[in-house]
């Protein structure tokens, strides 16, 4: 069965469940993303990863109930309908038992292969009654869980509106985006060391849309490419205003995971640069560690060809993805930004302070700057003053602003 059949097929079975649901009833579809097929098929071959396609559709059968349906729809994606659900903690628990499922190795051939995956999750009728729509909600949590390093996400209606999704297109297109720029700082004695460039999106009905809402959509729906352009001429072109003013401070962007596959990557990044004169040097491209799981060997080419050109690589979100030391080894990163989750704790907690300091010395010993992200609060400050963390950002050293507005601030300090 082809891919789209398969997926007509799935729409049909959802469409009866749906048809069929009592109103104290609730119909679950979970898109399940089988992370590193493309890998083991390069390593293994392809029959093996046909063979390994099947195992786990076998696994997934074993973790849900008989009367669950699951459909194979493209390489390492799977839908999954659960009709006659409870209500969405009961879909929950469904998505809970086939992460566990995946805990252990696939076996094939006698060959142990570790599958992760990444669930989304959308339920009717709280996120629609149309089962296309549930499926591509469930689609874009699955993309929003791996972009977050997290294992299962739920639909966000905002976040998963297809309507949003056709706007966010035409507000590229007609550059209706900007850029706010949040400080990076020098922990030992509070001095500005650099300003790390936020993508921001004031919808003209619908408000300020985040971030954490937009981006996954575009990376969802192929828009990465586009968005990325926009993200580093923009950003380039707005931090060459304050470059001017003070050239001895670095600008870091963040990469979207969907770019790596683009063999031009680092030739649009020098472009840019060339075209708003700012040196390779001024430059750091955070990406997270979900960004480069899907190709590490192409991630990791990509990265060293940029790092060739002077420009710096930050390892972002430290400490929330699968499996960071690993991938500390192989990629080209000259820094390590320890996530907030890490940062933002009381300074009493005996065990968060040490693992804290434990971050801190792995990224000098790896000889990599060190940056604490989210803090929010002095005495977090303090804290990474005296476990001798290099830099930091947060609220606690200023809230993003326009361009505008920095250069107005240092030119009052000139």
């Amino acid at each position: 069965m082809t891919a789209a059949a398969a997926y007509a097929a799935f729409l049909g079975a959802t469409t009866s469940a749906l048809s069929e649901r009592s109103p104290d009833t609730s119909v679950g579809v979970l898109h399940v993303h089988v992370r590193r097929i493309r890998q083991v098929r390069i390593v293994f071959g392809f029959e093996f990863g046909d063979r390994l396609i099947e195992a786990i559709a076998r696994r997934l059968r074993a973790a849900l109930r008989p009367g669950d349906q699951i459909v194979y729809v493209d390489d390492g994606d799977f839908l999954v309908l659960l009709p006659g659900l409870l209500g969405v903690p009961h879909g929950l628990l469904a998505a809970d038992r086939i992460q566990r499922e995946f805990e252990r190795p696939a076996t094939v051939d006698d060959e142990s292969v570790l599958v992760p995956i990444t669930i989304g999750a959308a339920f009717a009728p709280g996120h629609g009654e149309d089962a296309d729509l549930l499926a591509r909600r469930a689609a874009a949590a699955a993309d929003r869980a791996l972009a977050r390093a997290t294992h299962v996400a739920v639909a966000d209606d905002r976040s998963e509106d297809p309507l949003l999704l056709d706007e966010l297109r035409r507000a590229l297109s007609a550059n209706d985006l900007t850029v706010a720029f949040q400080p990076l700082v020098a922990v030992a004695d509070g001095r500005l060391a650099g300003v790390e460039a936020l993508a921001r999106w004031s919808h003209p009905t619908r408000g300020s849309v985040a971030p954490s809402w937009f981006i996954p959509l575009a990376e969802q729906a192929g828009l990465a490419p586009e968005l990325t352009r926009w993200s580093l001429n923009a950003a380039l072109r707005e931090f060459a205003r304050i470059h001017r003013l003070r050239p001895d401070l670095r600008c870091s962007i963040n990469l979207s995971s969907r770019v790596f596959a683009d063999p031009g990557l680092a030739e649009q990044v020098v472009a840019a640069l060339s075209i708003w004169g700012v040196p390779a040097d001024r430059l750091v491209l955070e990406v997270t560690e979900t960004a480069v799981i899907e190709d590490p060997e192409q991630s990791a080419k990509a990265l060293a060809r940029l790092r060739e050109e002077g420009i710096g690589i930050a390892l972002d979100d430290f400490g929330r993805g699968y499996s960071s030391f690993q991938y500390l080894k192989h990629l080209p990163a000259t820094e390590l930004k320890i996530d907030r989750v890490f940062v933002q704790i009381d300074p009493e907690d005996e065990l968060g302070v040490r693992l804290l300091q434990a971050m801190v010395g792995l990224a000098r010993g790896l000889g990599l700057a060190v940056i604490a992200e989210g803090v929010e609060r002095v005495e977090q400050a303090d804290l990474l003053r005296d476990l001798d963390c290099e830099f930091a950002q947060g609220w606690h050293y200023g809230r993003p602003q326009p361009a505008d507005a920095w250069v107005e601030r240092l030119s009052r300090e000139d």
